[in-house]
Parts: structure tokens; C-alpha cells; sequence
């Protein structure tokens, strides 16, 4: 709270409009501020571009476009899953997309999400090597790149990590977040996607289907292209969302049928 206060001291010495996320908080401001509050990374870079004068939709026009595209995949996925396939897992490169996630899901799952990164810590995860249950889990923590590459580098332990859910008959969704730019792997959707086809053959040899999310963090400018990134990822059967928020709430969704009446 006392960073808070201090980065909205520094906000209202000027007057150039200023859109602040502080993930799952709403401001609290005085009428007439120049701030725009944001729950969320995709509210956010929606509402800073709007100012800046791109042409978007509207949020209400936003929300319908989306609740309609997350209605319609979430009814055509379910419907593959058998009746003990009830969990996600998460499988996060870094922290604040593992944190954005789980902000969405404690609005919007009716069970609690474990993370060896959570929210609440009541939530904290047993054993950060053994999902139960809901889980959210950030490779990127300590724990895990003590000695190695972080899994923005390394897609190693990650992939690990996918066939160790796929063998899992409780899960139902993984959903994984890929960064590219500068700095991250040359191309992470390559190795990903082999992943996800053998995560995918795994389950489906135990008579089970898997469901394989993700979301593509970056631009078309970037090393890796963000269009060839989401291409390799589709071609080998991974449903990619347009932010890790429209991921995370497509994912509540396929495992919750009343989703759209709890938010």
C-alpha cells in the first residue's frame, strides 16, 4: 500500500493521463483526476491506447466481441473432456502473468487455485513438483532456476512439466504463457508445440483429450514474429488467445458453466 500511495503522489504532479494497474486493486480517486485505473494488463494496454487515439472498440463493444468468442470455444472444448478431466494448470514463465491469471480465477473459478506463487497464502502449494487440484504455477520462481536458465531461456523444464499433467487423468486444461523478444528463447513455439503434440498423444493413447491454451506475449516486430509464434502454436492443435487474460478467462469458462453469470 505505501508504494501505492507514493506512485500516485508522483502521478498528480502531472497532467498527462496515466493509466495505472495495480493487478486485481481498484483505485479509489478523486473526481476530475487525470488517472485511469486497470484491473488487469489487457484493460490496461486497451485503455493507454485509446488514449494515445487508437481506434478500438469500445469496452462495452470490447466485452461482447469477447464474451461471444469465449462462449463459442468454451462449449466447442468441453464437450471433449470426460467427467473426471476437472483442473487447470497452469504453466507460467514468469510471475506477473502467473499473478494476472489467478486475479481472474479467484473472481471467477468456484475452487480455490493453488500456486508455489499465490495470491492468498492460504493457497501456497504443498509440493511445487506435484500439482493438486487448481494450479498456477510459476517456473520462473527461484525454486526453480536456482542453477539453470530462466523458462523464458529454457523451455526444458517446462515441457517436463507438460507431460508430467498430460499423465495426470484430472487435468483437463494446460495453459502456458510465451514471451518472445529480445532476450527469450529464438523460437519458444517450436519446442512448445512438440510438447504440447506429445502431451496431447499422451493422454489421448489413455483414452482421454487434452486441452492445450496459450497466449503469445510480444509483436510482430520482435525477433520471433508474433504471427509466426501463434502460427506454429495453432498448427500443432493449441487454441491461442489474443492476451493471458482472454486465455485465463477461457479457461474458467470450459470448466465453469455458469462463468459468464458469476462476473
Amino acid at each position: 500500500e505505501e508504494v501505492a500511495i507514493k506512485i500516485l503522489e508522483q502521478v498528480r504532479q502531472s497532467k498527462k493521463p496515466t493509466v495505472i494497474c495495480f493487478l486485481g486493486q481498484s483505485l479509489k480517486l478523486q473526481k476530475g483526476e487525470n488517472i485511469y485505473s486497470a484491473t488487469a494488463l489487457e484493460e490496461a494496454a486497451l485503455q493507454a491506447a485509446r488514449l494515445a487515439g487508437a481506434k478500438l472498440p469500445s469496452e462495452a463493444e470490447w466485452f461482447t466481441q469477447q464474451h461471444k468468442w469465449i462462449t463459442e470455444k468454451a462449449n466447442q472444448l468441453r464437450t471433449c473432456l470426460k467427467p473426471g478431466q476437472k483442473y487447470l494448470r497452469g504453466l507460467f514463465s514468469g510471475g506477473t502473468l502467473c499473478y494476472e491469471a489467478q486475479v481472474i480465477w479467484s473472481e471467477t473459478l468456484k475452487k480455490a487455485v493453488l500456486s508455489n506463487a499465490p495470491l492468498d497464502a492460504a493457497n501456497k502449494m504443498k509440493d511445487s513438483n506435484k500439482s493438486e487440484g487448481h494450479c498456477a504455477i510459476d517456473l520462473g520462481e527461484e525454486e526453480f532456476t536456482v542453477g539453470r536458465p530462466h523458462p523464458m531461456i529454457d523451455n526444458d523444464l517446462r515441457v517436463r512439466r507438460m507431460i508430467q499433467e498430460a499423465r495426470d487423468p484430472s487435468t483437463a486444461v494446460i495453459l502456458l504463457d510465451v514471451v518472445i523478444g529480445y532476450g527469450a528463447h529464438p523460437d519458444p513455439a517450436s519446442e512448445l508445440a512438440s510438447a504440447a503434440k506429445q502431451a496431447v498423444g499422451l493422454a489421448a493413447r489413455e483414452g482421454r483429450q487434452l486441452i492445450v491454451l496459450a497466449s503469445v506475449t510480444g509483436s510482430e516486430q520482435d525477433p520471433q514474429s508474433l504471427s509466426r509464434t501463434t502460427k506454429t502454436l495453432e498448427e500443432a492443435g493449441i487454441v491461442v488467445c489474443e492476451s493471458n487474460a482472454a486465455a485465463a478467462q477461457l479457461t474458467s469458462a470450459i470448466l465453469t458453466l455458469d462463468y459468464w453469470t458469476r462476473e
